[in-house]
Formats: structure tokens, sequence, C-alpha cells
């Protein structure tokens, strides 16, 4: 058994070799984090609806652990830096089985599946306090005054409650380039069992907006546009992409300020060379829309603290 050291979570993976040189992925989790005890459920049901996800051999609930098919160590972040021409087609198979997942009916859910909590008022508000303390209080050490924090608050507030307006949909919620392997020229999704209930333009700003990923404008507006084609809202694409650049922003605070919370607190430092892509990538989304002006302008002091403290 070789272990894997990979990803933020308290689950722990190793690979088996077997004689034949056959191999395995043993993986064990925790009970720290409750939505681990979600994953063998939610891989069951993603397969039946026709999403590429890990095959199951065995697993003993009572012990955490999990027995699964070995997808190797080619994920869809380590081809990151191949033409774009080969990296698009992966892209485009994550999105038509990530459209699945979207469009399934949620009144047809099975009675036993075990999803994380629905996406709320609460952990809206929840993501965007993780981004100020763990970001821009841990990481770029600003200081806000109280004004400033209220017109932020009210911003963010109304963010919330437009997202909340938006249809929701069964989310991966974690849809980003390490959590997509790539195996006999499949993308296979993992890192799943925080599926829940909530705004499919989260996913795909989790995707186009991945700060570990460096995108041209041309390549994010191809895989906008390809999602679009797929999904065939009954609104305009520029009310899509309003959507999409809003529930950006809203992933982007997560993501940094889970970047600073593992690479502070939990002593994960490799996540701290993302932030300054993360930084960048909600600054953009924000200042792409009329409705953030507070984020932006957070965002763009963020960047020049940032910028001081490496002087």
């Amino acid at each position: 058994m070789t272990p894997i050291k990979k990803g933020g979570s308290d689950r722990s993976f190793s690979r088996v070799v077997l004689p034949d040189q056959s191999s395995f992925i043993f993986m064990h989790y925790g009970t720290d984090v409750a939505e681990n005890s979600c994953w063998a459920g939610i891989n069951e049901f993603l397969a039946g609806i026709g999403v590429c996800v890990p095959r199951i051999i065995a697993q003993d609930a009572h012990l955490h652990f999990l027995l699964l098919d070995d997808l190797g160590d080619i994920d869809l972040w380590s081809q990151r830096s191949s033409p774009w021409e080969q990296r698009r087609e992966y892209y485009f198979q994550v999105l038509r089985q990530i459209r699945k997942l979207h469009a399934f009916d949620l009144a047809q859910l099975p009675s036993g599946l075990q999803l994380a909590e629905s996406y709320s008022e609460k952990l809206y508000r929840w993501e965007q306090n993780y981004f100020l303390e763990n970001f821009v209080g841990a990481i770029c050490r600003l200081e806000l005054s109280p004004s400033y924090i209220r017109d932020l608050e009210q911003e963010l507030n109304d963010l919330t409650g437009r997202l909340q307006k938006m249809e929701p949909s069964l989310i991966h919620r974690d849809l980003q380039s390490q959590n997509i392997m790539l195996k006999n020229g499949r993308a296979v999704l993992i890192d799943f069992q925080g599926m829940r209930r909530g705004c499919l333009f989260y996913d795909l700003g989790s995707l186009i907006c991945d700060p570990y990923v460096d995108f041209t404008v041309r390549q994010q507006d191809e895989l906008i546009s390809f999602y679009y084609d797929l999904m065939k809202p009954s609104y305009s694409r520029n009310e899509f992409l309003n959507n999409f650049r809003e529930a950006s922003a809203q992933r982007l605070m997560q993501a940094l300020g889970a970047y600073g919370f593992l690479g502070l607190k939990k002593n994960k430092p490799d996540f701290l060379q993302h932030i300054d892509h993360g930084i960048n990538n909600l600054l953009a989304a924000a200042a792409s829309v009329e409705t953030l002006p507070v984020l932006r302008e957070l965002a763009g002091r963020c960047i020049r603290k940032l910028a001081a403290n490496k002087i």
C-alpha cells in the first residue's frame, strides 16, 4: 500500500498493488465531516444517471472504508499546460456529465439518498464570512471600517437573495480540475460527497473560473456557450451570463476562504500558491456585473495588499 497525498479533506487514500500488478484505491474516511458518509450512496446515484464515477469494489460502512477502481494519477489539473485543443474535449465531457445532474428532477430523488445541507441563506452567508475571516483577515490582513462592513454585508445579502431565487438543482459543489480524473480518454468525477441542492451556476463557476487553471477569456466563453447550448434555458444569454458571474463570485469567495483556512490553520501551504489566481478571478467576476461594486473594490484592495506584502 502506497499513501496518496492529495486534497484538503480528512479522508486518506492509498494505492493497493497486488502481486499480479493490478491496483485499487483504498479510501478511509473519518467522522468529523458528516458528508463523508454520503459518498457511497451518491456514487451509486451518479452512476445510475450516467455520470462517470469510480466503481466501488468493496465497502465497510462500520469501519469507514471503501475499495475503489484505480483511476491513475492523471487529473484535469495535470493537463493545464497542454494545448487547449487537447483539453477542451475533456471540459466538454465534464459539462455534458454535469448537465445530467443539473437536469435531474428533484422530485424523483431516491428516498434514502443522503445529501449534504442544501444551499440556503445560512450557508451562503457562512461562505462569505469564511472568506472574510480566512482570506481578507488572515491572508491579506485587511482591517475594514464598520461603515465599509455594513455596505459589504448589504451587497452580499442582496447577492444571496438573487442566488436563492435561481431554480435549484443538484450540484457537485466542488467541480474543479483536481476533482476530475482522466482515464482511457474519459473524464471521471470524484469528490462528490458534498453534492446537494443548490444553484447550477455555482458548479459552472467552480469549473470555468477554477483558480488552479489559467483560462483565456475566449476559452471561458467557449465553455459557457457550450453549456448554454446544452441547457437551452428559457431566458436570454445575457441573463445566463449574469447568473454565472454572480455565482462565480460566491464560489470564489468560498475557495479563497478555503485556501486561507487550509494553508494557515491546517498547515497545508500548497493551497496558498493559488490565492493570486483566485483573487484575480474574483475581481474579474465582480467587475463584470453592476451589482457587486463593494466586493469588486475589496478584491482590488486585497490584490494591492498581497503585492505590497511580497515587496
